[in-house]
């Protein structure tokens, strides 16, 4: 286990997502290096523009495909850290393919290049879910890292399309790291790299990318807006999860990498825990909305190798949250959210 620290250099796949320029950012920040992957160079101009300040410490390059053999080979090349934050996100999908295929592929096409050209690389951070991590409980419980959502993979392979679109990102998220993981153990003598595996809940925090409109927003952090706009049922508004604030997320990569004790961990990561009633209630004592009080939570998650490992404190309210989120909807110009 190798602690790698800036002024290294650090390439972050899917650099123009919700998360990933929170990340680059964060290790521009921090004194890194960094190389973005995108798909579209014209369509990621808004992260030259955002970061020129950092003159040749930041560049993109363009992957159109991340699931082809080779797709990063050269993308690796004189790479000291790999952050892998590209991987689909939406609640949209038809068959387990649309999914699956781009999780686990890109996972392993770029561990494949890492392999073969990737000989400067001393770390490699996927950033996984929760969702690889809890399954569905009618009890309450708490999941820790040595726990796998093996049942929304069964569920996929059982059901296929039937499973639903939700239970198909689970089910991506789980066989993507379980991918990670096999490649790393089949080719442990081969590697100079240890793996972490980030484990965030819902991410939910003001937007940093291009989203002109209310479609554009990612999904995660449009589960704020919909709660917000008056979407959710009462029987919705009684649901529960776990979130973790947009830069908390983006900090654990960093510390990720330069914490050498990480090496070779699933961490979980999060802020707290919500009903989403508790958006409406954190937004009532903002005088933004008026609505009754929520309830408490139910399924919790153990966070101890976050705190431990990456020294990551959970110091955002989800009151903090909701402000910072209404304030990028107005800044935006969103319906329901003028100023």
């Amino acid at each position: 286990m190798v602690a790698v620290s800036s002024p290294a250099k650090v390439l972050v796949t899917g650099a123009n997502g919700y998360l990933a320029v929170w990340v680059v950012k964060k290790y521009l920040e921090a004194g890194y290096s960094v190389r973005g992957t995108v798909r579209s160079l014209a369509k990621s101009a808004f992260l030259n523009d955002q970061f020129s300040h950092y003159g040749d410490r930041f560049e993109l390059v363009a992957i159109e495909d991340i699931t082809k053999d080779g797709a990063f080979d050269e993308a690796v090349r004189g790479i000291d850290a790999i952050a892998h934050t590209a991987s689909p996100f939406h609640w949209k999908a038809t068959h387990p393919d649309e999914l699956i295929i781009p999780a686990v592929r890109g996972t392993t096409s770029i561990l494949n290049s890492a392999l073969k050209h990737g000989n400067t690389i001393k770390r490699f951070i996927l950033t996984s879910s929760v969702a690889a991590v809890r399954e569905e409980t009618t009890t309450p419980r708490v999941f820790n890292e040595t726990n796998w959502n093996n049942a929304a993979v069964e569920a996929v392979n059982a059901k296929g399309s039937a499973a639903g679109p939700v239970v198909i990102y689970l089910a991506s998220k789980t066989l993507a790291e379980k991918a990670a993981w096999e490649f790393v153990a089949a080719h442990r003598s081969e590697i100079s790299w240890d793996l972490v595996a980030i484990h965030p809940p819902y991410i939910f925090g003001p937007s940093l990318t291009p989203a002109p409109t209310v479609d554009d927003i990612n999904t995660s952090h449009r589960e704020i807006y919909d709660t917000l706009s008056g979407a959710r049922t009462g029987a919705q508004l009684r649901n529960q999860g776990n979130w973790v604030h947009l830069g908390v997320a983006a900090e654990a990569h960093v510390r990720a990498t330069h914490a050498a004790a990480a090496g070779d961990e699933r961490i979980i990561i999060r802020s707290g825990l919500f009903f989403y009633q508790d958006i409406l209630d954190a937004a009532a004592d903002l005088g933004i909305q008026n609505v009754p009080r929520g309830h408490p939570g139910f399924v919790n998650l153990e966070t101890t190798k976050a705190e431990e490992l990456l020294g990551l404190t959970q110091v955002t309210s989800l009151r903090d949250l909701v402000r910072e989120s209404v304030e990028d909807f107005r800044a935006r110009g969103y319906p329901g959210f003028s100023t």
